[in-house]
């Protein structure tokens, strides 16, 4: 990121934020709540309007197409809408949707994806559970 700069309802929310993250790396962002850090990742990820510029793998986000752009950068919101009779499994598969072709359904290749992330997040045993079971920490956790 490079003086990235967000306004909404013309107040400045986030003013000025550089950045960079080498390949393999972590970024954290902390601060109070109302500080802007869910503003700042939602503006990277091209969800909302922004002034500076966020680079990907050196390109700028703004010169790809949203699927391309949506296949290197992920978001999940911190309340998202979940509907109530999909697995989990089910749900960690939307994440595989910029991979598939028009009206494409997920392969073998996107399963054994989706099944690695919810090993990596210690989640592999709620796959087979509806979304309107999991207990408030437990969807966090998915």
């Amino acid at each position: 990121m490079r003086e990235l700069t967000v306004t909404l309802d013309r107040n400045p929310v986030v003013r000025g934020v550089s950045c960079a993250v080498a390949a393999g790396g972590w970024l954290s962002l902390i601060g109070p709540n109302g500080a802007g850090k869910s503003t700042l990742i939602r503006a990277a990820a091209g969800l909302v309007p922004y002034q500076g510029a966020v680079l990907l793998d050196g390109a700028d986000v703004r010169s790809l197409r949203a699927r391309e752009r949506a296949r290197l950068f992920a978001y999940v919101p911190q309340e998202p809408v979940l509907p109530p009779d999909m697995t989990v499994e089910e749900y960690v598969l939307l994440g595989r949707t910029p991979h598939l072709g028009y009206l494409g359904s997920p392969g073998r290749h996107d399963r054994n994806v989706a099944a690695a992330a919810l090993d990596r997040l210690d989640a592999a045993r709620f796959a087979g559970r509806r979304l309107a079971r999991l207990s408030g920490g437990e969807r966090q956790r998915v």
